[in-house]
């Protein structure tokens, strides 16, 4: 469906309640780009982070929308936005803001026109930034009700210690680990005992990209999960041989049309998929909870950092990610907020 349409785009900045810490990175603000597509009474939009390690932000991201404006205003359908703009967060942005003006005029939310009549609650990991081994078992206590935690630990003698902690903490919560890249291969192994004592159940990008080809060849009792070294299709085939999980991030992928089809690749070879998301409001996480439907993990707190969210928002109850009351695509659900 192409629907001719009026685009504008602005970035937002939304505070998070208190520094976020991973390997190499740190996170005090989300800084998002929003695009708004209007076509008479309705309007469709989309958030968009980007992925910082790929240096996207929302300037770069306003500028590739931008250069192709003439294009989406005329109307541009999901499919020929594939070809339109690249994988990324730009992308995202407006296949999310081109679901949501559909839906709104087919009168159906998103879940609906994307054939998920119904939505489940999702069973999400719950983050844990890097700090002291303390400070860590403190804020996994404190996340009343987890089921699951997302362990971030940067290469340092301290991550044995932080996740002995962590452990100590919730004995009987699942944990993750999720290393950014900032481990080495003697890292690794050396970890992957304290991570057996501790009952990890994944381990996502141990290694830097392009530093990973050594996991064809390595024996290792923990399921791994690659995030950075998958963005789109082209990479599958060597992260197959050396991930058992495919983290499928919006920003990277470049939206839901997009992702919905890599699922499907990605299960063909005989690996899960995992639904993740960057720093960003209800509005980002809205097409990733139509794609956790279809998924094996959840990790998709993005939300859950920020000191204000927009309204109305996902709920976060006893380890679950639920919907807003008003559903994403119906009665410009998940308006601004601040």
């Amino acid at each position: 469906m192409t629907i001719p349409c009026t685009l504008s785009v602005r970035i937002e900045e939304w505070p998070l309640a208190t520094p976020f810490h991973i390997s190499g990175h740190t996170v005090e603000v989300a800084r998002v780009l929003v695009v708004a597509l209007r076509s008479g009474q309705h309007r469709g939009r989309g958030e968009a982070a980007g992925v910082y390690y790929r240096g996207e932000t929302p300037e770069g991201m306003a500028e590739q929308i931008a250069a192709v404006r003439p294009q989406i205003e005329r109307g541009i359908s999901r499919e020929n936005l594939l070809t339109l703009l690249p994988a990324g967060g730009a992308r995202n942005a407006v296949d999310a803001a081109l679901w949501s003006l559909a839906a709104q005029r087919c009168d159906m939310t998103v879940a609906r026109l994307a054939g998920r009549a119904k939505l489940r609650a999702l069973r999400t990991s719950l983050t844990v930034g890097v700090d002291t081994a303390q400070a860590m078992a403190r804020v996994a206590r404190g996340y009343e009700g987890a089921v699951a935690l997302k362990i971030k630990l940067d290469g340092s003698a301290a991550d044995a210690d932080r996740l002995v902690a962590i452990r100590a903490a919730c004995p009987s919560v699942a944990l993750s680990v999720d290393a950014n890249q900032g481990w080495t291969q003697a890292h690794m192994i050396e970890m992957l005992p304290v991570m057996q004592h501790v009952g990890v159940d994944l381990l996502e990008q141990p290694l830097p990209v392009g530093e990973d080809g050594c996991l064809e060849s390595m024996r290792y009792p923990i399921r791994l999960a690659a995030d950075e070294s998958f963005q789109d299709l082209d990479d599958l085939a060597s992260v197959a041989r050396r991930y058992d999980v495919v983290n499928v991030k919006l920003d990277k992928c470049g939206g839901l049309t997009r992702a919905l089809s890599l699922v499907a690749a990605i299960r063909e070879l005989g690996r899960s998929v995992m639904v993740g998301c960057m720093p960003c409001t209800s509005l980002g996480v809205a097409p990733a909870y139509i794609l956790g439907q279809l998924c094996d993990w959840i990790d998709l707190d993005g939300p859950c950092f920020l000191a204000e969210d927009r309204s109305p928002s996902f709920q976060y109850r006893n380890g679950y990610l639920l919907g807003p009351e008003i559903p994403w695509g119906r009665d410009e659900a998940l308006h601004e907020a601040h």
